[in-house]
């Protein structure tokens, strides 16, 4: 069963992607005058009003976020229920005012706190908006990096682990007179593989695995499939035999598979450094404290 975001989330996420003035229009206690709206009047409560076409931009507003919910903004139910939700918010909101709350310090202060994250997220959005990629920085710095743009390697393996080097030997001599791998691997090997006769299944090392056993990794790097690996001792200090079944992957990565994400990428690096720019330039001439000892 899918689940709508709670009330006040939904509010906020909107404050954030359109802007608080549009979501919390002025005070209407003091004023009969009714706030602008865009399309047909979807709702009214005092002089808060909402029209059509300014809730069908609040829906594609938060609809990616949304979708990571698996929500669908674009039901009839979800509609209702997000209408429902802004008016009942609405009513809430305007006794609030008629009670005196929003003057309390700490509505005070957290309006004040959400007024300055809005700001500061409009101003980045902006600085991104007037960041330009060209396609040559894309494609230069694809060009520059392609040891990074690699498919993982998988590796379909089977495994015999012992205890000395002098049964590795041992083991391994029998395999390469031609006894079956599967078969000294439930009677010989020590490893939870064993009952499996050694097979480990498709494996693909994480950064972690090539560190904590780097040994192992290293020593069938260059196994072809169908061969084996010589006896080596791994990181945990048994004796290894592996025989590399399969293997696929490895192969480079094309510029079109990544570049978009890649010039998203550089497009926000570009961004941040325009950012830090402009945050230098106000603090040359601003007073800028902190005191980081006072966290610790």
């Amino acid at each position: 069963m899918r689940k709508a975001f709670p009330v006040v989330t939904l509010i906020f996420l909107i404050a954030v992607f359109i802007g608080c003035d549009k979501v919390f229009p002025p005070k209407p206690a003091e004023t009969n005058e009714e706030v602008a709206i865009h399309g047909a009047l979807l709702a009214r409560v005092n002089s808060w009003a909402i029209g059509l076409d300014d809730f069908k931009n609040y829906l594609r507003s938060i609809e990616p976020i949304a979708t990571q919910q698996n929500i669908n903004v674009n039901s009839t139910d979800f509609k209702i229920k997000f209408l429902n939700d802004l008016i009942k918010n609405q009513i809430l909101a305007q006794i609030a005012t008629e009670k005196g709350i929003d003057k309390s310090d700490d509505i005070a202060r957290a309006l004040r706190d959400t007024r300055d994250t809005l700001l500061a997220a409009k101003i980045r959005k902006d600085i991104e908006k007037s960041v330009t990629v060209s396609y040559a920085e894309v494609r230069a710095f694809y060009d520059k990096n392609k040891e990074f743009f690699k498919e993982p390697r998988q590796i379909k393996i089977r495994e015999i682990a012992v205890n000395s080097e002098a049964d590795a030997k041992n083991i391994y001599v029998r395999l390469l007179t031609g006894e079956d791998f599967e078969k000294i691997a439930r009677q010989e090997s020590v490893a939870p593989s064993r009952d499996k006769g050694g097979d480990r299944g498709w494996l693909t090392p994480s950064l972690e695995d090539l560190q904590k056993n780097a040994k192992f990794w290293a020593a069938i790097a260059t196994v072809e499939p169908g061969r084996l690996s010589n006896y080596f001792k791994a990181d945990d200090g048994k004796y290894y035999i592996i025989k590399v079944e399969e293997a696929k992957g490895g192969g480079e990565v094309s510029f079109a598979d990544v570049e978009k994400k890649l010039e998203d990428a550089l497009r926000e690096d570009k961004t941040e450094q325009e950012v830090n720019k402009l945050i230098e330039s106000f603090k040359a001439k601003a007073r800028v404290e902190k005191s980081e000892d006072l966290l610790k």
